[in-house]
């Protein structure tokens, strides 16, 4: 039964041809492990790939040990990599889950590359979907967040996607499919997990089929996902202007939509602004022009007539430093530098381009750096 359906959810979902190969990203869970059987089943051609997270001690490489014999037995092409993911977490300030997400989908499409594979599976199921629903809805989310995981996202498909965790677990039983647990996720420290272990149960308790209502409802919501990126491709073709490497967009014509928020989000969404500054941006347009805001990879510019859009040169160092006895400098931007001696009253200048500081409070080098997610700062006088 489970394997009809895979079959049918495949070609429904147009995630790929007979003749592809797939890269099977292989954890040793159960879903993984129904993946791998599934695929071996219908006699697709497959290789393995399996991180090392080193989140779990012996645990982990015992999670290695196991898929790597499973794939030797099998003479499947097998891959793996160990991570350092607490100290990638902690170089980039991000969470434990976001660097291991970065890790294994970097190095998952490295693999895809080098071993002439079309595409990489991932095991997430039904369960999965809902967890994520959760997740965003209770973060805060438009369209997108509560459809959740998509089928097919580029390069990435999910064949187990139409399948629950109990159907998995039945299918791997009745096929003596052996599997690993991660003890990690008896564990309700994670706000995936306690969704889980207490809301999911809890659902099903007042509703014995919920699910199947859940699963109309992210066919909506992707339904309605892309009316609305259809919508928004034509807005953009019809405000954005190009000017070289800049791109304009009339503050006029912007400020007469009805949900400029919702608008400036989406629209922007390419250049990888995100909410907190998208949300920022319709109470500066009625300021003095030159106010600035800044994604990863853009800077957008208040102009008196425009947005300006202009990417940030990645090429550029992080950092710069400014010794105690620097007059001037002229990169990143030009600054001059001048010490006063001042007795009495401290008059600030009230000029925007000048900054003033306790030159005894400061410690040198002083470090300029670009602008980094959450930075704000709050100066004198505004």
């Amino acid at each position: 039964m489970l394997e009809q359906k895979f079959l049918n959810y495949i070609k429904t979902q147009k995630l790929f041809y007979a003749d592809n190969k797939i890269l099977l990203t292989v954890s040793g869970g159960v879903d993984s492990m129904v993946m791998l059987h599934l695929f071996r089943r219908t006699n697709f051609e497959v290789g393995i790939a399996h991180c090392n997270f080193n989140l779990r001690g012996d645990e982990s490489d015992r999670d290695a040990n196991f898929v790597r014999l499973i794939a030797r037995e099998n003479a499947i092409p097998y891959f793996e990599e160990s991570f350092d993911t607490g100290k990638f977490a902690s170089d980039r300030k991000c969470s434990i889950q976001e660097a291991a997400r970065e890790l294994r989908y970097s190095w998952f499409e490295e693999i895809k590359i080098g071993g002439n594979y079309q595409y990489y599976a991932t095991g997430h199921n039904f369960d999965d979907q809902l967890e994520t629903f959760f997740i965003n809805l209770f973060r805060g989310t438009g369209v997108r967040g509560l459809r959740g995981i998509l089928p097919k996202n580029g390069n990435c498909i999910r064949p187990l996607l139409f399948a629950t965790r109990d159907e998995i677990v039945e299918y791997a039983k009745n096929h003596n499919i052996v599997f690993r647990e991660d003890s990690s996720n008896k564990s309700d420290k994670y706000l995936r997990n306690r969704i889980r272990h207490q809301l999911l149960p809890a659902l099903q308790s007042v509703k014995s089929d919920f699910k199947t209502g859940f699963e109309k409802t992210f066919t909506h919501l992707l339904e309605t996902e892309k009316v609305i990126e259809g919508d928004i491709r034509k807005l953009r073709e019809k405000l954005f202007s190009n000017n070289e490497d800049q791109i304009r967009i009339p503050i006029d014509k912007l400020t007469k939509l009805q949900f400029i928020e919702f608008y400036l989000h989406e629209l922007l969404k390419p250049f990888n602004f995100n909410e907190d500054v998208t949300g920022k941006i319709p109470a500066a347009l009625n300021k003095i022009p030159g106010k600035t805001f800044f994604s990863k990879t853009h800077q957008l510019i208040i102009d008196r007539d425009f947005l300006i859009i202009s990417p940030v040169d990645i090429n550029k160092p992080d950092k710069y430093f400014v010794d105690a006895g620097a007059i001037k400098i002229g990169i990143p931007v030009e600054l001059n530098f001048e010490r006063l001696s001042v007795t009495g009253k401290i008059i600030i200048d009230p000029d925007k381009n000048v900054a003033q500081f306790d030159f005894d409070k400061l410690k040198f080098p002083l470090k300029l750096r670009r602008w980094e997610e959450g930075d704000s700062f709050h100066p004198f006088g505004m």
